[in-house]
């Protein structure tokens, strides 16, 4: 079955001519919606993967049918630094791009392959070009139900070109469900924020500015801060004093990383801002691949994976 191509989405841009540069050796943002249809889950529940796959190397093509079996519900997917390779991305190669790629034994996944093979919704919105190799890596959002709404916009420029993507998630029985897939600089661009501080802190209050207040509707995060300093961290203030938290009801990580190379560091969250009190429960739990969490990696990729399962307040509930 052939559907029409997803409507295009917007990507906010910024005037700064270093973002130009890197945005230039990019292809242009994906959105693709699914073939197939998915079969109908339970109502009230939702399942939320958030993820670095380290450049496409986690292996999605793997964990969400395994995770997919293991619970029946709708399934969103909120993932970093996904891969593609296609003929939208600048054969020529420039300085505006990432150093720190290079083709290993195992292979990258491309995440609109990954998408169709699994019949998901896809939007993705390219961050920078993988050294001179033609392929991008970015944010993306995929899905089993259909995503609407769908924006991207750059983030102040500190050490690379970072881009934030956001879609709106329907529920079956017409409740929505704001998300957001971001990944914040690892280090700063310069001596006087050689750790990026500085940097994240002014990315994540774009993050928040563009996602603007949502009084009726939850907005749920799933993200890679890099918060070198751990939730004393600007980034991370920006957004609980904006009211994102993490779990319903709120409790902290029960893991003291995320990143599962050395120096191990809790990196990655997932948060969710809730001011109508429309969700009734977020438990949150980190995937290990191997039950005392050893090995090189974790499905493939350098950062463990995040799984949260909304409980959405009933109806009746929610309409008090």
């Amino acid at each position: 079955m052939t559907i029409p191509a997803a409507p295009p989405f917007d990507l906010h841009t910024r005037a700064d001519p270093r973002l130009a540069g890197w945005r230039s050796a990019v292809g242009v943002p994906l959105a693709d919606d699914a073939a197939i249809t998915n079969g109908a889950a339970p109502s009230g529940l939702l399942l939320i993967l958030a993820w670095n796959v380290w450049i496409g190397r986690g292996k999605l093509d793997q964990l969400i049918p395994q995770l997919r079996a293991e619970h029946p519900l709708h399934l969103v997917v909120l993932a970093q630094e996904a891969y593609r390779r296609d003929d939208t991305i600048p054969r020529d190669a420039t300085a505006y791009a990432a150093s720190d790629f290079s083709q290993r034994a195992f292979p990258e996944h491309d995440i609109a392959t990954v998408a169709r093979e699994l019949g998901l919704h896809l939007r993705y919105a390219p961050s920078m070009r993988n050294g001179a190799h033609r392929s991008d890596r970015g944010n993306a959002i995929l899905s089993t139900l259909p995503l609407e709404d769908t924006m991207a916009w750059e983030l102040p420029f500190s050490y690379q070109r970072r881009v934030a993507l956001a879609a709106t998630v329907r529920l079956p029985d017409g409740r929505g469900l704001r998300v957001c897939s971001a990944h914040l600089d690892p280090r700063g661009g310069s001596a006087r924020d050689l750790l990026g501080v500085l940097g994240r802190g002014a990315q994540a209050q774009a993050v928040l500015e563009r996602l603007g207040e949502t009084p009726d509707v939850p907005v749920l995060l799933g993200a890679d801060l890099n918060l070198a300093r751990g939730r004393r961290e600007r980034a991370f203030r920006v957004f609980a004093e904006a009211g994102f938290r993490h779990g319903v009801p709120e409790r902290p990580p029960e893991w003291a990383h995320t990143y599962h190379r050395m120096p191990r560091l809790l990196l990655d969250w997932v948060l969710v801002r809730d001011p109508a009190g429309l969700i009734a429960g977020l438990d949150i739990r980190r995937v290990d691949e191997e039950p005392l969490d050893r090995g090189p990696y974790v499905y493939g990729s350098d950062h463990h994976p995040l799984l949260a399962r909304i409980h959405f307040a009933s109806m009746e509930a929610g309409s008090r």
